[in-house]
């Protein structure tokens, strides 16, 4: 029978093995089908510059393949009284298009969210500036960076002024 210390040795030994033929292996990016996300962003009212005007938000949303769901705030020092609290539910083609359906302290409104990688929209960003219209491949950006860039607009069925287009960063789990 072998000791504690042999089993460990072995273990450590065999792990270090796996990790020396990792080299010779290909690159591997895994596809993530869910992620949670945790943002903030800067919000302007549509209708009016003045009455709600600027505000800051933050949520966390779950995104699915086909399913999303989440909640946030949105705090407009000039035109409300305290933060807008709201949560959501929707569908939508995983983090890249989702619309949403919402009830809050505002009452029920509708959104459309979108979620993409930031290291993604930078290679992109380079393509276009040097007239490349290739979409940037696996090889050229780490596919499923962490960091992401949140864009969303918000129509609230009751009040017309809280209508919104927020744009933000986030960090995704």
């Amino acid at each position: 029978m072998l000791s504690t210390l042999k089993k460990l040795t072995t273990l450590a030994l065999a792990s270090i093995a796996l990790q020396a033929t990792a080299a010779e292996r290909p690159i591997q990016f895994p596809e993530y089908s869910s992620a949670l996300t945790i943002s903030g962003y800067a919000v302007q009212s549509i209708h009016s510059t003045h009455t709600p005007g600027w505000g800051i938000g933050g949520e966390a949303q779950y995104a699915r393949d086909y399913f999303n769901q989440g909640g946030g705030f949105k705090y407009f020092p000039e035109g409300t009284d305290g933060a807008i609290v709201n949560v959501y539910l929707g569908t939508g083609y995983k983090r890249y298009a989702q619309i949403q359906y919402g009830y809050g302290t505002e009452g029920q409104l509708y959104r459309f969210r979108s979620e993409n990688d930031l290291a993604y929209l930078w290679v992109l960003g380079r393509h276009l500036l040097n007239l490349d219209l290739t979409l940037p491949t696996r090889y050229e950006n780490y596919p499923n960076n962490r960091w992401v860039t949140i864009f969303s607009i918000e129509k609230y069925d009751n009040r017309r002024y809280l209508d919104n287009v927020s744009l933000g960063l986030g960090l995704r789990y």
